[in-house]
């Protein structure tokens, strides 16, 4: 696999952003990392996450499915909120508690070891490059980026989708964790760190940890059929969160999908990469700022990586002047439904090429 690369020659545009948002944490002496409203947010999420799954044994109803979908909502807050600050190292200053943060995704059935992989070390450098970021590989059975192959089943891949997406964490969670774990790859990328013993020995304790926790135990307790039930629904929440939040910030009809030049090499330079293939939504909305972790704030969050969610809709204010003055577009949808539209829409052109 050829050495993928940007033309970072001079990396102005980097420098200008990076100016203007040191200059603003500088100037109000706020450390870059998560503070005492993120860290009541995860406490409430890890309270309602504890809660519903004690209630999953504690209520056996014909309804008991309603609080495993709704354990299945506070799993995705995890996600979004505690996990993925955690493993940009954002969550706290102090890096045990950024490592205890991303772990949580092996206690949610991922594996936080595969996760650095593929999204801090292929999807952030190469968003929307179709040889390296696996968030555009869909096996075949969605066409999400014009380089990849179009099949003629494609043609109703905007309708079909929404079908796909509940199954996104149950494909994620057992199969993708395994192929990477096995094959050592990322989409054509072999893995920049190669699990160690110690990265072993998580992935199969965690793996085993979830499947008992979620499906062995209960099943004792409430019988398979009420277990089997519960889990599909739990899942169809929180793959249809993961997958329509990550999607609308890069599958949309507003981006760009750069692909290099036979040596490896990239258009842009790196920052101008983050703008081109990244779209922010609804970034006044204070309900999916918090549900979401700053999620939305896709544009802000690719620049600035290592910056606290809790801080982006500042920062969201300084990267727009930074555009603004330099006449480069900032791309952005005014609500989470827009973007969805500009999903659909995305999708639906493709399929019909």
């Amino acid at each position: 696999m050829t050495q993928l690369s940007h033309n970072n020659s001079q990396r102005t545009l980097q420098t200008l952003l990076s100016a203007a948002v040191n200059e603003y944490f500088r100037d109000n002496a706020i450390a870059k990392t998560g503070n005492a409203a993120l860290y009541r947010k995860a406490l409430i999420i890890l309270f309602f996450h504890i809660t519903s799954y004690a209630l999953l044994f504690a209520i056996a109803s014909p309804y008991s499915w309603l609080i495993w979908a709704f354990h299945g909502f506070t799993t995705a807050l995890i996600g979004f909120n505690i996990m993925h600050d955690g493993a940009h190292a954002s969550f706290s200053k102090n890096k045990r508690f950024n490592i205890l943060a991303a772990h949580t995704f092996n206690a949610i059935g991922s594996n936080a070891f595969y996760w650095k992989q593929k999204h801090n070390l292929n999807h952030h450098p190469y968003t929307n490059v179709a040889v390296a970021d696996e968030d555009i590989e869909a096996f075949g059975l969605l066409r999400m980026s014009p380089d990849k192959p179009h099949y003629w089943f494609h043609r109703w891949q905007h309708i079909y989708v929404w079908v796909l997406y509940p199954l996104t964490s149950l494909f994620w969670f057992f199969v993708l964790d395994f192929l990477a774990y096995f094959n050592q790859k990322i989409a054509k990328q072999e893995f920049s760190q190669r699990y160690q013993f110690k990265d072993s020995v998580i992935f199969w304790l965690s793996k085993l940890f979830y499947i008992s926790a979620y499906l062995l135990i209960p099943s004792y307790f409430l019988g398979w059929e009420t277990v089997l039930i519960g889990f599909l629904c739990l899942h169809a929440v929180m793959g249809f969160l993961f997958a329509v939040v990550f999607q609308l910030a890069h599958v949309v009809d507003k981006t760009e999908f750069p692909q290099p030049d036979k040596n490896g090499n990239l258009p842009y330079e790196w920052a101008a990469h983050q703008l081109a293939t990244t779209a922010d939504f609804a970034p006044n909305s204070k309900i999916a700022t918090w549900c979401l972790g700053g999620l939305n704030f896709q544009v802000e969050h690719h620049l600035f990586p290592r910056i606290s969610h809790t801080h982006y809709p500042h920062v969201h204010k300084i990267v727009q002047r930074i555009c603004a003055e330099n006449q480069i577009t900032h791309r952005e949808y005014p609500s989470v439904w827009s973007a969805v539209k500009g999903h659909f829409k995305h999708l639906k052109n493709l399929g019909r090429s």
